[in-house]
């Protein structure tokens, strides 16, 4: 077997195999996280989705929180960019992709379309966020490196192999899938900087791209025998630093959704070891926000750069910056989906704490990455005493999990926002953790 080869089997395999009851219970948090996120999405961004639906017609799929259907690929992108509207959803640290709102998205449209069961629809995520998570290991920290997007790029192919295996296709149509994927992919870094909103259309068009690369393959159509180590293959045109050894099956046979991380705070993920150890810090010593002269932040290279800002034009600067992050917990005491709003961009309060932030690069925990993404927090206050806490990992990863009571907790309010009733949202919530029927009733009442 060549390379490609290799990797379909690792996906084949685990696809054909009886997946763990623990793996399933930990894909329907996922699920369960991803919805609450869509719901919330939707209703923050209802007018401009709405307005794109409405350029196109169609209606094999929900288009969750907004109402209405429409075509396959468009339901699976509005959900996705709804998904990541307020970059709440899940992750994962090794491979720097959102997984949720490319993969999910993607294997619900087509899920509802084909009739087929939540069993079918946890095997596609459960193999979706696999292909994604294993490919996102191979080319990072390089991928990275050269501008790309991973949730844009590695979630297009989560997204075709989740429905790949959602479809039962057989190992030659898998690795046609695959071939599709990679030459679709794209997604560069770029879009999120400044007072750009297009970062969620990577992740948007991911789950679209990936649902046409495993339609095109059901068509017939086939792909190169090596598209991933070819000379003109997708490993030489977007990474220097493969690890091709992370894709087989021999080396890891485990199930990595396993090891995504979920979100407390609605931030880039970056931020969130920072901001829980500032939160550490000051709550564990009584700190007064008022009382602070500055906060100093250690933390790993990456987390630095580009998230280090403390000029905040836009709800999206706020959420990659982490000095406004920090200021925003510390005065606030959260960091909600509420929590960005141009009142508080422009909260003096909140402004002149986020200018007392440093943050600065530590050698040493830039070696640690991608094992952990620490943070070391130190505030002083205008009496010069001092106060530190080091989180060596950010609640919501897998060393420091939520509880299934955080999660409830979350998509609770995330769909309150979103205007659903407490009791609709308990009837989500036990749909997602105990349904076993067909997919079109859930999405029903995701409408």
């Amino acid at each position: 077997m060549n390379l490609t080869d290799t990797f379909i089997h690792t996906l084949f395999t685990l696809k054909s195999g009886p997946i763990p009851a623990e793996v399933k219970e930990e894909a329907r948090k996922c699920l369960l996280d991803e919805v609450g996120t869509m719901l919330a999405g939707a209703k923050l961004i209802q007018e401009r989705l709405t307005s794109y639906l409405n350029m196109f017609s169609g209606d094999d799929a929900t288009a969750v929180g907004l109402g209405c259907k429409a075509s396959l690929q468009n339901a699976a992108l509005v959900n996705g960019i709804s998904g990541h509207a307020y970059d709440f959803d899940d992750g994962h640290r090794f491979s720097t992709v959102h997984l949720g709102s490319a993969v999910i998205p993607a294997v619900l449209a087509v899920a509802e379309k084909e009739n087929l069961t939540m069993d079918d629809c946890l095997r596609g995520i459960v193999i979706g966020y696999e292909a994604a998570i294993r490919m996102g290991n191979c080319i990072q920290p390089g991928h990275r490196g050269r501008g790309f997007h991973a949730s844009g790029t590695v979630g297009t192919i989560g997204a075709a192999m989740g429905v790949a295996a959602l479809l039962n296709f057989d190992r030659e149509q898998f690795k046609s899938t695959l071939a599709a994927a990679c030459t679709s992919a794209g997604g560069i870094l770029e879009m999120q900087v400044d007072s750009s909103t297009l970062k969620p259309y990577n992740i948007g068009r991911a789950t679209h791209d990936g649902i046409t690369a495993a339609l095109v393959v059901r068509a017939g159509f086939q792909g190169p025998l090596a598209p991933l180590e070819g000379d003109f293959g997708f490993f030489k045109a977007v990474s220097d630093t493969c690890k091709p050894e992370v894709l087989s099956l021999e080396n890891n046979s485990n199930y990595n959704i396993c090891g995504c991380y979920h979100k407390p705070f609605a931030s880039c993920r970056h931020t969130h070891g920072c901001v829980y150890a500032a939160l550490k810090a000051a709550n564990d010593n009584n700190v007064n926000w008022r009382d602070i002269e500055s906060i100093s932040v250690d933390m790993y290279a990456q987390g630095v750069n580009g998230h280090d800002h403390t000029d905040i034009p836009s709800p999206v600067a706020g959420k990659m910056s982490a000095p406004f992050c920090i200021a925003l917990a510390l005065i606030t005491g959260k960091i909600g989906i509420s929590s960005y709003t141009e009142q508080a961009l422009m909260d003096p309060d909140i402004l002149a704490l986020t200018k007392k932030v440093s943050v600065r690069a530590d050698e040493e925990m830039t070696s640690w990455v991608p094992k952990k993404r620490a943070a070391r927090v130190t505030i002083t206050l205008k009496n010069k005493e001092t106060y530190t806490f080091q989180a060596d990992y950010a609640l919501g990863e897998p060393e420091l999990p939520m509880s299934i009571d955080d999660f409830c907790s979350k998509t609770t309010e995330l769909a309150l926002s979103a205007g659903r009733t407490e009791d609709e949202i308990k009837k989500i919530i036990d749909m997602i953790l105990t349904f076993d029927g067909n997919v079109a009733d859930l999405m029903k009442i995701l409408a």
